[in-house]
């Protein structure tokens, strides 16, 4: 269901008042835990900049994430029209620019893209970590996610085809990897999945890695740069610092 559009959101609409922030849109839901996190980092950012009381203006659109979910094994085909539905349901709120805060939907969001309009703007996770790793001159990098992540080249190849190499973990470390993912996405967090993760991040330092890209919206909650080695990319980092950008921008 799309939402009529005088839905009193867009900056069009506010007659005289003109809202010191744009509004900023989030695709969410595709875990709790990690949806908190873009929505605390938006209103911490907004009000770093701005001081006084002032806060992100923010649509959070948290989708029922079970049915996309459940098409990952079997039923890639089906997962478009659905997000497809959702993106717009997010859009009937008219946010000036916005996000999804799932890696992996950025897949499917590429094989859709041209069935949606170009304004207002969406802040591309891959796009916005390619552009930061070249602006920091990065040769080689770990890239850490959900299995699928990790072995697809959805993330890797866009990265790749910069020059930059990009180094995934073995086969056990995938499997390990993805099961503490999962426990993430349910709320369960244990000092030994940092710990774990702080070892392996460690490991792929040794063998040149200057950087590890957090491809999983769970990742930052068992990883931060206090915890790891070498430089932290957080996908979600970049994209809520986008949007705080586009939403103070003159």
């Amino acid at each position: 269901m799309i939402l009529p559009k005088p839905f009193g959101l867009s900056l069009a609409n506010y007659g005289d008042y003109t809202p010191a922030v744009r509004l900023i849109g989030i695709l969410g839901g595709t875990s709790w835990p990690s949806t908190i996190l873009p929505y605390r980092l938006l209103n911490q950012d907004v009000q770093q900049r701005l001081g006084g009381h002032h806060s992100a203006r923010i649509v959070l659109y948290s989708i029922d994430y079970h049915e996309i979910r459940s098409d990952y094994s079997n039923g890639w085909n089906d997962i478009p029209g659905l997000l497809l539905g959702e993106i717009n349901t997010l859009l009937g709120f008219q946010p000036d620019c916005w996000m999804i805060a799932n890696n992996t939907l950025h897949k499917i969001y590429n094989q859709i893209k041209h069935q949606l309009p170009s304004d207002p703007p969406m802040f591309h996770a891959i796009d916005l970590v390619r552009e930061h790793l070249l602006a920091r001159s990065a040769k080689k990098v770990l890239l850490l996610g959900t299995r699928f992540t990790m072995e697809d080249d959805y993330y890797a190849g866009p990265i790749r085809s910069a020059g930059i190499e990009v180094e995934i973990p073995s086969e056990a470390d995938r499997v390990r990897v993805g099961a503490i993912q999962m426990e993430l996405a349910e709320g369960r967090s244990q000092q030994e999945f940092t710990d774990y993760f702080a070892d392996l991040i460690a490991r792929h330092s040794r063998t040149g890695c200057e950087a590890v890209i957090l491809g999983c919206t769970e990742l930052p909650l068992a990883i931060t740069q206090e915890s790891s080695p070498i430089h932290v990319v957080d996908p979600l980092v970049l994209q809520c610092a986008a949007c705080v950008d586009f939403a103070l921008a003159p």
